[in-house]
């Protein structure tokens, strides 16, 4: 069998300019970072009470699903009085249903991150035993994937960033993950840090 030289061309130049796409949207994500990096540390140095944090949070929380191409994503806070954990900012189709709405400490994969402390990328929920379907069927919706990384400050673990559902036939990726990570990682220590110097002061996780 011939084969046709200007096919294998073609075929490889459409490889190539995949792999650059690829490569360039790494870049623009990853200068991206920085400069959130650059913005967080100037905002950070500023803070002192738990009313400039919680627009920290925001920031943060926000930037993170965008870098990721997440629609839909949630922050959420450990209460330790009722080992709960509570939806503080939601972005997305459940944005009006979940903001304030509780879950227990240990329930799905916000509760494995929580209580392990590690990131975790799933690509598929439906096939892993840690997801729970309790908030999907109450409310109506579905979750495809998720990427999770604990709010870690001081050795202490504050809440969880998750973020759900992103495009694509192979959505998220362990760069997605590294990213979200160390975000999680800027945000925790950020909690860690208003705790140490106002213990009285935490941030509002009622509704």
């Amino acid at each position: 069998m011939v084969t046709n030289p200007m096919a294998v061309i073609r075929k490889e130049n459409a490889r190539l300019q995949e792999e650059n796409d690829r490569l360039q949207a790494e870049l623009r994500n990853l200068r991206e970072f920085v400069q959130i990096l650059n913005d967080l540390t100037l905002s950070a140095k500023a803070f002192s009470s738990d009313k400039e944090l919680l627009p920290l949070l925001d920031y943060i929380f926000f930037k993170a699903l965008r870098l990721l191409n997440a629609p839909d994503g949630s922050l959420l806070l450990l209460d330790d009085e009722t080992d709960e954990l509570v939806f503080l900012v939601v972005k997305g189709t459940l944005a009006s249903n979940l903001k304030g709405f509780r879950i227990p400490a240990r329930e799905g994969i916000a509760g494995w991150v929580v209580q392990s402390g590690e990131p975790t990328l799933v690509r598929d929920v439906r096939r892993d035993t840690r997801f729970s379907q309790n908030i999907d069927e109450q409310f109506t919706f579905r979750t495809q994937s998720i990427a999770a990384a604990p709010l870690i400050g001081d050795r202490k673990v504050y809440g969880v960033i998750e973020a759900l559902n992103q495009p694509g036939d192979e959505p998220f990726s362990e760069n997605d993950l590294a990213l979200l990570g160390l975000l999680c990682r800027f945000a925790g220590e950020a909690l860690a840090d208003i705790e140490r110097l106002h213990p009285e002061e935490a941030p509002e996780t009622a509704p």
